[in-house]
């Protein structure tokens, strides 16, 4: 590990006390995309111990296919080290098997379906499906520890089962996972958070955080496989928003290293949450392409949370 990585410590896969605010939150999120750009898929755990809730979202998604969202913001908090949270609707299983090396999860529940990947943020309803996942994310590169918050993000391969109705499909591709802990309000700013994998190796993770009235920071990482891993002073995005909510295209810029990225979206699992006094953020994840300026590309999940003023 370069002297100057930072670098989480193994004990930090497990789950923290809380502190004492309302919305202190610890999450853990996993990414996966076909190495084809055929099938994606992404789950979120997030504890509000506080509340006495758990946010368990899950999404299966790709091209010219419905997006299978298994959505449950009133969860019980999971129990037991492996995070198993279990409803009427879903049961699911979070296991670190290998600390910073290896996560495994499986999932089997019914979800929404729909053929229009928008229709989520107008909050309807979809297709009652089964939907079942069973992968595994293995490391693929050096876990990453953010200097001003506690959260980590990790580079990986993913391999495993997934299951939509009668479809059984397999998915073997890169992926992403992150473990994060402190005050979560997804309605104090906007951001545009990515991580992928060039065709040639080369890992990206980069996050622009907007926050009202003080401008815009970026951190993250570039890492070769030819050189020491580089750590992000800037990130700088921008996107087309379409009228129905979804991300038309995008751009991501890294400094120091002088990357820049195309982001052409190929399916979504987006979502909107709704804070209890009626502020409403749109968050339209998606599966992406990816584009260098140098002509190299790759796949990888970028996420806007958009605020919804007025909303």
């Amino acid at each position: 590990m370069p002297p100057d990585f930072p670098a989480p410590s193994p004990g930090d896969e497990q789950a923290h006390p809380p502190g004492p605010e309302e919305l202190w939150n610890e999450s853990w999120y996993f990414d996966a995309i076909a190495e084809d750009g055929s099938l994606g898929a992404y789950v979120r755990i997030g504890l509000y111990p506080n509340l006495g809730i758990a946010w368990y979202t899950a999404y299966v998604t790709g091209p010219r296919r419905p997006a299978v969202a298994v959505v449950d913001l009133s969860a019980p908090l999971p129990s037991g080290e492996h995070l198993h949270t279990k409803t009427g609707a879903l049961d699911a299983e979070h296991r670190c098997e290998r600390p910073l090396e290896r996560f495994a999860l499986s999932l089997e529940g019914t979800g929404e379906a729909y053929e229009d990947h928008a229709a989520p943020l107008r909050g309807e309803a979809g297709t009652a499906t089964p939907v079942a996942l069973d992968l595994t994310w293995d490391t693929d590169g050096l876990p990453y520890a953010y200097r001003m918050t506690t959260r980590y993000e990790i580079p990986c391969r993913v391999q495993g089962t997934i299951a939509v109705g009668d479809e059984r499909l397999t998915l073997q591709g890169p992926g992403q996972r992150d473990h994060s802990w402190g005050v979560r309000d997804w309605w104090s700013m906007d951001w545009v958070w990515s991580a992928g994998r060039l065709a040639d190796g080369d890992r990206f993770h980069a996050v622009q955080i907007r926050l009202p009235g003080a401008g815009e920071f970026g951190v993250g990482y570039v890492q070769t496989t030819d050189d020491e891993p580089r750590e992000l002073k800037s990130v700088t995005a921008t996107e087309e928003v379409g009228s129905n909510g979804l991300i038309t295209s995008a751009r991501i810029e890294l400094a120091p290293v002088g990357v820049a990225l195309k982001v052409e979206p190929l399916a979504f699992g987006p979502l909107r949450f709704v804070a209890p006094d009626g502020r409403a953020t749109s968050f339209p994840r998606a599966m992406c392409r990816i584009e260098s300026d140098d002509g190299r590309s790759g796949l990888g999940w970028v996420e806007w949370n958009l605020n919804q003023t007025g909303s």
